[in-house]
């Protein structure tokens, strides 16, 4: 696999019972690929040594400056959940996760979890940047779903954000000292959350300048 801008999502466990096919963000990638918007590399993962692995060995070996790193995962509050059943002994901190990784710069990353950057993770999520050099952090503040439509439908609202910043050209690059590069990635987060479905899902947007 060539070094190129892409996504790049590592997907935890999800806790899918009786049902036959385990859920997957893998779809909503494939789709994105299939439009031309973006390629992109998956990876499952149960473990924190797999997450150190993926993280260290190969984001940076597969991933150019202005690319997009995923993490689907469970979450709380400044945590993510590699498995829920095992959510004790298989979560990490944005703190843990960010001492395994290797270069964000000029990049993206989106968590896809419950209230993983909810309004009181605001200065571990600063950390978090300041020690992976990430542009800018996306994730949901509120408790989230898929299918369920009992739960705001984060997976849909992935799909809108990834595939927005590709069809407006929306750069991560941190060298326009001022910020105003991504101004058009905080117009499209105040719009999805001014929609009467997406703003349930409480999508948050950090960014170096903020």
């Amino acid at each position: 696999m060539k070094l190129e801008q892409r996504i790049y999502c590592i997907e935890g466990q999800w806790n899918w019972g009786k049902k036959e096919v385990e859920p997957s963000v893998e779809p909503i990638l494939q789709l994105l690929q299939k439009m031309g918007q973006w390629n992109y590399a998956r990876r499952d993962c149960a473990t924190l040594p797999e997450l150190q692995f993926w993280l260290k060995h190969e984001w940076n070996t597969r991933c150019t400056e202005g690319s997009i790193l995923y993490i689907a995962s469970h979450g709380s509050e400044g945590r993510i959940w590699l498995t829920y059943e095992n959510r004790d002994n298989e979560s990490a901190s944005l703190h843990q996760l960010a001492d395994g990784m290797l270069d964000c710069t000029n990049c993206l990353v989106h968590f896809s979890g419950c209230n993983i950057i909810a309004a009181g993770a605001e200065d571990i999520v600063r950390k978090f940047m300041d020690d992976t050099g990430a542009t800018c952090v996306t994730g949901y503040g509120a408790e989230v779903g898929w299918a369920d439509t009992t739960w705001p439908p984060a997976l849909a609202l992935d799909l809108m954000l990834f595939s927005s910043i590709s069809a407006q050209g929306i750069s991560f690059d941190d060298r326009r000292k001022d910020g105003k590069n991504i101004k058009a990635l905080r117009k499209l987060i105040k719009r999805f959350n001014s929609n009467e479905i997406f703003k349930k899902c409480g999508l948050g947007l950090c960014t170096k300048w903020d």
